[in-house]
C-alpha cells in the first residue's frame, strides 16, 4: 500500500473508530442503529458476490428488509421468533422470484438474499446480545460494551499486524488461491498480536472479569475468527474477480470488506462465554 493510501485508511479508521466506540458505550438504541447501518451496507454491497447488479434488486430490497427485522427481533426479544421469520423470508424471496423477469440466475438472487440473512444479519445480532445483555454469561453487570471493545480492539490489532508483518517480511504465501497477498508470516504475527493483545486487555480491564490466561487464549482464538472471517470473504470476492466489494470506506473497500472478521468473530465470542459460564 502507497504512503498516501496507508494515510487515507488511518484518517479514515481515526474517524470512525471514535464513532464506532461512542456508540458502543452509549448502547440501546444508538448500538442498534450502528449495527442495522453496518448490515444494511453490508447487505447493500453483497450482490456484487453473487449476481451482479442484473439481480441486485430483490437481494437489496428483500435482504435489507429481512435483515432489519431479524436484527430489530435480535435486539427487542433475543431472536425468539427467527424460525418462523427466516422460514417466512424463504418463502417471499422465492415468490419474488417466480414474479420476476430473470435478468439474473433465480437461484443467485435466493442464495445471496439468504446468505444476507445468515453471513451478515445473524452474526452481526450477536453484537447485540454481547452488548446488551445484563451481567452477561456470568460477567459483572454493565461489561457488555467492554466485551465488544475488547474484540474489536483485538481484531484490528491482529488485523494490523498481519498486514504489516505480511507487507514487510512476508515470503510464504498463506493460501494464494483464495487470497494472494496474505502469508504464513503475517498470519502467524497476526495471531501472536492477538495473544497480546487478549492479555493486555485481561490486565487493563478489570470488568472483563478475564484471567491472564483466558485473555491470552481468547486474544489468540479472535486472531483466528478473524483471520478465518476475511478469508472466507476474499473467497467469494475472488470468484467475483473483485479486489473490494465496495469503495464507500477509502482505504478499505466496503463495509463487507471490513467487518468481515467481526462476522465469524462476534458469535465466536458470545458462544465461548456461553461455555465458560456452563463450565
Amino acid at each position: 500500500m502507497a504512503g498516501s493510501d496507508l494515510g487515507i485508511r488511518t484518517l479514515v479508521a481515526a474517524a470512525g473508530i471514535p464513532l464506532l466506540l461512542g456508540a458502543v458505550f452509549l448502547g440501546g438504541f444508538p448500538f442498534f442503529f450502528v449495527v442495522a447501518v453496518i448490515a444494511l451496507r453490508a447487505i447493500w454491497e453483497l450482490p456484487r458476490l453473487f449476481t451482479g447488479e442484473e439481480g441486485a434488486g430483490p437481494v437489496r430490497v428483500v435482504g435489507s428488509l429481512g435483515a432489519l427485522v431479524l436484527l430489530s427481533d435480535a435486539w427487542l426479544n433475543g431472536g425468539a421468533n427467527w424460525s418462523w421469520l427466516t422460514l417466512a423470508g424463504a418463502v417471499l424471496i422465492m415468490l419474488v422470484e417466480v414474479f420476476r423477469p430473470h435478468e439474473a440466475g433465480a437461484s443467485q438472487v435466493v442464495g445471496a438474499t439468504l446468505t444476507a440473512w445468515f453471513w451478515v444479519a445473524i452474526p452481526l445480532a450477536h453484537l447485540l446480545w454481547l452488548r446488551e445483555a445484563p451481567g452477561l454469561l456470568g460477567s459483572p453487570r454493565g461489561t457488555g460494551a467492554w466485551l465488544v471493545v475488547a474484540m474489536w480492539t483485538t481484531i484490528w490489532i491482529s488485523d494490523s499486524a498481519a498486514y504489516f508483518v505480511g507487507r514487510s517480511m512476508g515470503k510464504r504465501k498463506l493460501f494464494e488461491a483464495v487470497s494472494p497477498n496474505k502469508t504464513w508470516e503475517g498470519t502467524f504475527a497476526g495471531l501472536f498480536a492477538g495473544a497480546v493483545t487478549g492479555l493486555a486487555l485481561a490486565l487493563a480491564i478489570p470488568q472483563l472479569s478475564w484471567t491472564i490466561p483466558f485473555g491470552l487464549l481468547l486474544g489468540f482464538l479472535i486472531g483466528i475468527t478473524a483471520a478465518l472471517g476475511d478469508l472466507m470473504e476474499s473467497r467469494l470476492k475472488r470468484g467475483a474477480d473483485l479486489k473490494d466489494v465496495g469503495e464507500i470506506l477509502p482505504g478499505h473497500g466496503g463495509f463487507l470488506d471490513r467487518f468481515d472478521s467481526t462476522l465469524l468473530s462476534a458469535p465466536f465470542l458470545y458462544y465461548v462465554l456461553m461455555l465458560r459460564e456452563i463450565l
